[in-house]
């Protein structure tokens, strides 16, 4: 393979439910051009392993481990070092991608050093689990996070010298690695986020609310660990206004009644204020 050849990355975790769904995304891909998917194994208990391998037959597929530390920037990394092409696609394995997508985001990637997709969090996700998250993101554009930078909030696109550059995915980063990556790129390696309208990118919320809990937690917690790191470089505080508001929402969940609905959307927001306050106190910074 060559620089102008595609590396699709997809780390994953305890992933048999969804890993069908996605790698039979890339095999209906209708790229032309010859590509590669790397399946990183972070450690999985659940047979993802004998999913994965069903698959070799079907696409150019190579399966390795990464058992050293169970966070997708380790598994992406390790990953990356196995990779042979140029252009690196990062998929999570919970979500699944449209036919055109590897066409389009590798083309992107002939253009700009760092590219994202159109997002769809709809067609993976019931309405209930839609509402919590409130509007959908990245439909039309990249959005600005935390009042400081652009960010790819979910699949990423890089060109492998610029991956390089940086070093990889920060690999003290979990649930936030996408965004300290994006904005790392930005600020590091003076590149831009392009928008990739033509590829489509289904994404997978969790969809229980012991599940929604652990999810908002851990993005409450890197939230914290974000701010720390990028305040030097402008990264806004947290206002009293929007900390208030979030822990009245939060305390909904103590109310009885509730719809399932209002019940995921309380307990979202309670997982963000505990996991911000947690991440305040592990990370001596206030970001409540």
């Amino acid at each position: 393979m060559s620089a102008d050849d595609v590396s699709v990355i997809v780390p994953f975790l305890n992933g048999a439910t969804h890993l069908p769904d996605l790698l039979d995304s890339l095999v209906s891909q209708d790229y032309g051009s010859p590509w590669e998917v790397v399946a990183v194994d972070n450690g999985s208990t659940d047979g993802s392993q004998d999913v994965v391998r069903r698959y070799q037959g079907r696409l150019d597929l190579t399966q390795v481990n990464a058992f050293e530390r169970r966070t997708a920037s380790f598994a992406r990394n390790v990953g990356v070092q196995r990779a042979r092409g140029g252009r690196l696609i990062f998929i999570d394995a919970d979500d699944a991608v449209g036919p055109h997508y590897l066409s389009a985001m590798s083309a992107a990637l002939g253009r700009s050093p760092l590219v994202t997709s159109r997002v769809d969090s709809a067609h993976l996700n019931p309405a209930w689990v839609r509402d919590v998250h409130g509007p959908p993101w990245q439909e039309t554009g990249v959005g600005v996070f935390f009042g400081f930078l652009p960010a790819a909030g979910s699949n990423i696109g890089v060109q492998r010298q610029l991956f390089e550059q940086l070093g990889g995915f920060p690999e003290e980063f979990n649930a936030s690695a996408d965004l300290a990556f994006s904005w790392n790129a930005q600020l590091r390696g003076g590149a831009q986020i392009q928008f990739v309208p033509d590829a489509l990118y289904y994404y997978r919320y969790r969809h229980s609310y012991a599940a929604l809990l652990r999810q908002s937690a851990n993005w409450g917690r890197d939230t914290v660990r974000l701010y720390k790191r990028f305040r030097p470089e402008g990264m806004p505080g947290r206002r009293f206004e929007a900390t208030a508001r979030d822990w009245l929402r939060a305390l909904k969940v103590l109310l009885p009644g509730l719809g399932p609905a209002d019940r995921a959307s309380a307990i979202v927001a309670s997982g963000y204020c505990l996991g911000r306050l947690d991440g305040s106190v592990r990370y001596r910074v206030p970001f409540l």
